[in-house]
C-alpha cells in the first residue's frame, strides 16, 4: 500500500461531490506552503506527545518540551505549533483517563475503507473504541485558520475505516455511538477550539453510500460538480464547472426592478449560499492569479499584466546594539523590554516545577476577545453550555 491513496480521506469532501476531481487534479504537483509545513509539525508534535503518554515513552509529556525542536522535515518548532498540538493532546488524554482507555488510543494508524473503494485508505490522527460501551470516537487536528466542521466527509470516510478495523457490522453500527471531533487552536470559532459531532454510525450508512457512488464513478464516469469543496481543489483554476460557477454566480443584468421582503430565515439561507458562492469564486481567483504569475514571470506577456516588487516594512541592517547607540545620540531610547510567551516561560522552567508555574501563570494570562462573527445559534457558547456530552 503506498502512502498517499488516489482516494484519500483528506479530499473526501471533494470527490465524495465532484468525481471529476481525482482526474482533473492527478497530473497537478502538491505545491506546499509555509502553512502546511506548520500544520504538519504541528501534527508531529501533538503525536509524539500523545504516543509518549500511551506508550510510557521517555520523551516529553507536555507538548512545550517540543519547543526549540526540529520536526523530521527539519522545521523549528514555534511556541503557536506547541500550543495548538497542546490543545488535542489535552482533549484526547481527557477523554482517555475518563474511560481508563489510554493503551487502547490509534494515534496515526493507517486505515482502510475497502467497503468505499480499494483505493481509499489514510492516516486518522486519533482513534479510540470502546466496545464495552458502544461508542467510537475520532478526533483530527486542524492548524489553520478556516473553519473545519466534524461533520466532513472526511470523518465519514475515516468513521467507515474504524468500523472495517473493528469488525463494527450492520447490527453492531446501529447501537454504536461515534463521536467526531475536530480541534482547531487558530479558527476563532466563537463556541472554541474543540466541535463535536454525535450520532449512531447507522445514521452514516447514506454518506457511506454517496462516498462509495462516486468513488466508483471517478474511475469510471466522472463528473464534474461544483461547490464549496471547489476551495481545496488544485484544479479549480482550469476547471470549465467553476469557471461556469462563477459566471452565473456573478452575471446577472438588467433584471426588472424588485426588492426583497425577507425573513431573517430566508436572509440566514442566502448568508450560507452566499458564503459558499464567494468561498469558490475566490478559490478560482487565487488559482488564476497563480497560473498568471507563473505565466508572467516565464515571458509570456499576452495578458497585458506584469509583475512589480512591493516595497516591504523598513528593517535594520545593523546589530540590534549599533542601532540602540545610533538612536541614542540623538536622544531616541530605541531599547525594548521583551517578555517571553508562555510557552517559552514554560518551556525555560524546569520540569519540576513547570505544573505549579502552570497553575499560577494560568491566572496571569488568557486569550484577547476576537472579532464578532454571525454562528448558527444551536452553535453559540450558550447553546454549547447547555448541551450534554459523552
Amino acid at each position: 500500500m503506498s502512502e498517499h491513496a488516489p482516494l484519500a480521506p483528506s479530499s473526501a469532501p471533494q470527490w465524495g461531490h465532484c468525481s471529476g476531481s481525482i482526474a482533473a487534479q492527478a497530473n497537478i504537483p502538491d505545491r506546499e506552503s509555509e502553512a502546511t509545513r506548520e500544520g504538519t509539525a504541528a501534527h508531529w508534535v501533538m503525536s509524539e506527545t500523545l504516543l509518549n503518554h500511551r506508550d510510557n515513552r521517555d520523551g516529553p509529556r507536555e507538548c512545550v518540551g517540543y519547543l526549540g525542536a526540529t520536526d523530521p522535515q527539519g522545521l523549528l518548532i514555534d511556541d503557536k505549533m506547541v500550543e495548538g498540538a497542546q490543545m488535542m493532546v489535552d482533549d484526547v488524554l481527557e477523554v482517555a483517563h475518563r474511560f481508563d482507555a489510554l493503551p487502547y488510543l490509534l494515534i496515526e494508524h493507517r486505515v482502510a475503507m475497502p467497503k468505499i473503494h480499494p483505493q481509499n485508505w489514510g492516516t486518522l490522527d486519533v482513534g479510540l473504541y470502546l466496545p464495552d460501551r458502544f461508542l467510537l470516537f475520532i478526533w483530527d487536528y486542524k492548524h489553520g485558520h478556516r473553519e473545519t466542521g466534524p461533520g466532513s466527509l472526511q470523518f465519514v470516510d475515516y468513521l467507515q475505516g474504524l468500523c472495517e478495523k473493528y469488525q463494527i457490522d450492520g447490527h453492531l453500527d446501529q447501537q454504536t455511538r461515534y463521536v467526531a471531533r475536530v480541534v482547531q487552536p487558530y479558527c476563532y470559532y466563537a463556541a472554541g477550539p474543540v466541535r463535536e459531532q454525535t450520532g449512531f454510525l447507522s445514521e452514516l450508512r447514506p454518506q457511506w453510500n454517496q462516498l462509495a457512488m462516486k468513488a466508483h464513478e471517478a474511475f469510471s464516469n466522472p463528473t464534474l460538480s461544483t461547490g464549496l469543496w471547489c476551495r481545496d481543489c488544485k484544479a479549480v483554476g482550469t476547471c470549465s464547472a467553476a469557471r461556469r460557477a462563477g459566471y452565473n454566480f456573478i452575471d446577472l443584468v438588467n433584471e426588472p426592478y424588485e426588492m426583497d421582503r425577507m425573513r431573517g430565515a430566508d436572509l440566514a439561507v442566502e448568508r450560507a449560499i452566499l458564503s459558499d458562492g464567494l468561498a469558490v469564486a475566490k478559490a478560482r481567483l487565487e488559482a488564476i492569479e497563480d497560473e498568471l504569475h507563473h505565466r508572467v514571470t516565464a515571458g509570456e506577456t499576452d495578458s497585458g499584466l506584469t509583475v512589480e516588487t512591493s516595497a516591504g516594512r523598513i528593517e535594520w541592517t545593523v546589530a540590534p546594539g549599533q542601532a540602540r547607540a545610533l538612536a541614542a545620540q540623538f536622544g531616541v531610547d530605541a531599547s525594548k523590554d521583551a517578555v517571553l510567551t508562555p510557552a517559552q516561560t514554560l518551556a525555560a522552567a524546569p520540569a519540576k516545577v513547570r505544573p505549579l508555574l502552570k497553575q499560577v501563570m494560568d491566572k496571569m494570562t488568557g486569550r484577547k476577545a476576537g472579532k464578532l462573527k454571525l454562528v448558527p445559534a444551536d452553535a453559540s457558547r450558550t447553546a454549547r453550555a447547555f448541551q450534554k456530552r459523552n
